[in-house]
């Protein structure tokens, strides 16, 4: 072994109590001017990454209890977009009902006033008729009167009669369809 690995591993004293001494000085400033500020450093940091948590989890919070306000919302949108439409098809039925109805309203009236114009133009037929029988048998009594009658003539008239009473009947149905 050569001189300088012997020094080297030779104990001093006093070399150790001042490493030692100067050691301590360091700890001990380090300790009043280092130490506290990295204390309060860390403790800053250590706040403010807790502060990030709680509020991370307050935002969570809030956006479950918004996500649940939105889910309720569209449940309460769905129960009256649910019931606006039963709401239009009971409305549509109860049109459909009344229109239905008004129909058949209508259509009673309509036949009521078709058989008050049938039994009006019927009663006119009628009027009309016995004006014309009135009439073709006023002139087949001044026929009568004028001539002197005989049974063959008297037979004649009277067919000639119930003739024209068929043509009137006839003409009375057509203007009536």
């Amino acid at each position: 072994m050569n001189p300088l690995q012997v020094a080297m591993l030779h104990f001093d004293a006093g070399l150790f109590i001042w490493a030692l001494a100067t050691f301590a000085g360091l700890l001990l400033l380090l300790a009043r001017f280092a130490f506290k500020p990295l204390r309060e450093i860390l403790k800053a940091r250590e706040d403010s990454i807790r502060n990030a948590i709680q509020g991370a989890e307050r935002a969570r919070d809030e956006a479950r209890q918004l996500l649940d306000a939105q889910h309720a919302e569209i449940a309460t949108a769905r129960q009256q977009a649910a019931a606006t439409i039963e709401e239009a098809r009971r409305i549509v039925s109860d049109l459909k009902k009344e229109a239905e109805t008004a129909g058949r309203e209508q259509t009673a009236i309509l036949m009521e006033q078709a058989r008050t114009e049938i039994d009006r133009e019927t009663r006119k037929s009628l009027d009309d008729l016995k004006a014309t029988v009135a009439s073709i048998s006023v002139r087949i009594a001044r026929q009568v009167i004028r001539e002197n009658l005989d049974e063959k003539r008297h037979t004649e008239l009277a067919d000639q009669f119930i003739e024209r009473l068929k043509q009137n009947r006839n003409e009375i149905r057509q203007r009536q369809s």
